[in-house]
Formats: structure tokens, sequence, C-alpha cells
């Protein structure tokens, strides 16, 4: 299945308007988890959607950081709650269908424990190197990791993200050994990053662009399929000889399994409406992240086609759940 941008107004078909008589629902406060930090596009989303879901139902709904394991921990708390669709998780894919091929497994099935609600967009990091680091294009990042296996590093945030999937991915695809480095915060990634001690990084869009115009670091490729409009200029892995490279992340919005549809059906057509505020979308849009919003059983397909193509891509690279 392939979802791309589309017309807003069309994912609510056959969806939202079959929600029923009224539900005395919600009942009281609500919470959205983000499973990052303050500053992730997961934050900002949830962010984005709670004022807008507060007006819409009249009850307070607020934004619990749950940090920690790529998302799992939070997305574990939501898939632990009660059905009754008072707690939601803005969660991107490594914890819905990278991490359960990965050691630890998460303590949920994301099938069976989480209800899909919708899309919410997808996300582009741009491979970037420190001043200090002499390669000028992708090309010869690549010919320095063939010359000196293991040599090059790429820093992530951890097992399972985007930026770890892209990093393994362009090892496979290049058939270049490089090391993985994980971090347990941002701040400390980004320093490694401008001093060297990393040599690569996949960073995200927002956090990338102020220091690509500050000039602390340089950006050699894209990691979507096409180039990004912030950054015309930068060309995607796979223009530079590496065709089928894509490691963009998703994010959608999740309940907890068993939530009644009428429930799901409501929330879902709220985050249309708030998806159409042209005050949402250019928010979204300058956080680097493309809109894209889905039905609940079309985010279902895409977790169902995800989690084996993601699996093919761990064991490749050898890593496997115990």
């Amino acid at each position: 299945m392939n979802i791309t941008r589309r017309a807003i107004g069309t994912a609510t078909a056959g969806v939202a308007l079959s929600a029923g008589p009224a539900l005395a629902w919600p009942d009281r406060a609500m919470t959205i988890v983000s499973p990052f930090g303050p500053g992730s596009p997961q934050d900002f989303l949830a962010r984005m959607l709670a004022p807008r879901m507060q007006a819409a139902w009249g009850q307070p709904v607020v934004v619990n950081n749950i940090i920690g394991a790529a998302g799992t921990i939070g997305v574990d708390r939501v898939a632990k709650s009660g059905p009754d669709g008072h707690t939601l998780v803005v969660s991107g894919d490594a914890a819905i269908v990278v991490r359960i091929s990965m050691s630890p497994r998460p303590p949920y099935d994301p099938v069976r424990d989480l209800t899909p609600i919708s899309l919410l967009g997808r996300t582009t990091n741009v491979l970037v190197v420190g001043q200090s680091i002499a390669a000028r294009s992708l090309a010869e990042l690549v010919a320095m990791a063939r010359a000196r296996p293991g040599g090059v590093t790429f820093g992530h945030a951890g097992q399972g993200t985007s930026q770890h999937i892209g990093g393994e991915l362009l090892a496979q695809l290049t058939g270049a050994e490089m090391t993985a480095v994980a971090y347990n915060d941002q701040a400390t990634q980004i320093q490694d990053v401008l001093t060297g001690r990393v040599t690569f990084t996949f960073m995200n869009g927002p956090v990338a662009l102020p220091r690509l115009r500050d000039g602390s670091v340089r950006a050699l490729a894209v990691s979507g399929p096409e180039r990004m409009a912030t950054l015309p200029d930068v060309p995607t892995v796979a223009e530079q000889g590496f065709a089928g490279f894509d490691a963009r992340a998703w994010l959608g919005l999740l309940a907890p399994g068993n939530t009644p549809a009428a429930i799901i059906n409501r929330i879902h057509a709220e985050v249309v409406s708030a998806m159409r505020d042209p005050e949402v979308r250019s928010r979204i849009q300058e956080m680097g992240v493309d809109l894209v919003v889905s039905t609940p059983d079309e985010l279902r397909a895409l977790i169902a086609q995800e989690i084996p193509r993601m699996a093919g891509i761990l064991q490749r690279a050898g890593i496997r759940p115990e």
C-alpha cells in the first residue's frame, strides 16, 4: 500500500460520518502521550491537536511526555490504558513496526493492543556531517567507509528510530561497513556530530535546518524518495546511485486496543478537521513534516505492511529478537 499526500476532505469517507448517535464521551480529561520530549515531531503534533480537541469536546486535553526506549515506554503506557478513548498516543513507526523485531521486544503487541486512528505525517531526515569531516558528497562518504571498514560512524537516537534504520539501510545498499552509535539524549548526539566525534547522522529537518543555515554542519543527502522543499539543492540518497533508499519515518495517532469504533470515528473526524486548518498545516510543514491523513483502516494496513519490511532490514543488519 502506498499512502501519499492527499486531499484531507476525502479521509473521512465511510468513517467519521458513521459514528451513529451522540456519545457521552469524553466525560473527563483526556491525555495525549508523546513518547519523545519537547521539540520532537511527536510532541509538536500532540500539542497541535490537544487545544483543538479540547475546544471541540469541552474537556481538558493534556499532553504527557513519557519518554524512553525509542518511544516504546510511552506507547506501552497507552496500550495498557482502558479502551475508553481518554488516552491516546502520537507515535512514530519505531515503536509500532520496528521494535517488535528487536531485543528486547516491547511488552505489547502493536496489532492487538493498539487501535489505529490516523496517520498524521511523514518526516524526512537529512544526512549531515560536521565541518571537520572531509567528505563533501555522499560518494566521498561512502568511499571513506569502504576504505576504513567500521571506521565511519553514524549517531542515532535509539535502535529502531528512523536515524538508526537510515544508517543501517545506507550500509546495506552501499556494501560499506559502518558503525552505529546510540545516544540517550539529543544534545550530546548533536554535539558529537558538530565536533566530528561521529562521522554523520540522519538529523530530522527541524533540528538540521538552523545548523545548516549557520554552517555548523553540511548536508550530503535527504532520506526520502523526493527532495525536501526546504532544501531543494540537497539530493536524495537514491539520486546519488543507491536506488530504493527510503528511510522516512511516519507518525500516527493511536488508541488502546478494543477502543469502540464510534469513539475512534469521532477522534478521526476531529483530526481531519484540525488538519484542514491553514495555520496547523503551515506550522506542520515548517517543522519539516509532510502532512498525511489516513483512515483507521489505511493506517492498520500500513502497519501490517511495514512490520515485515522493517524486520528484513534489521535481519540483514544482524539485529534479531531474542
